[in-house]
């Protein structure tokens, strides 16, 4: 299996923070729902509670290709538009 891995890291700004996790339980709970999808886990950073990680594993880059043209993702995207610090998503794969 070429299954790849996604670790989404955001940051939210305070005073969003709970809109943004809001419209983070909604495209976690969707995104659950695609067939390339094998996981996709939200968590907080202890250190730094405006630090979100999505944890990602994919089926394939077509599965991920998929989900970027999702609706529930756009709308996320669109959602949380000037109300985050920070963005940062690394594709990650296994090699041993």
């Amino acid at each position: 299996m070429n299954e790849l891995k996604i670790i989404a890291v955001v940051t939210l700004k305070e005073e969003f923070k709970e809109d943004i996790l809001k419209a983070l339980h909604n495209v976690v709970d969707a995104t659950r729902k695609e067939e390339g999808n094998i996981s996709y886990e939200l968590h907080e950073n202890i250190s730094n509670p405006l630090e979100m990680n999505i944890l990602e594993v994919w089926k394939s880059q077509d599965a991920i290709d998929s989900h970027n043209a999702a609706t529930h993702f756009n709308d996320f995207v669109k959602a949380i538009e000037g109300k985050v610090d920070g963005l940062k998503i690394d594709v990650i794969r296994k090699i041993y």
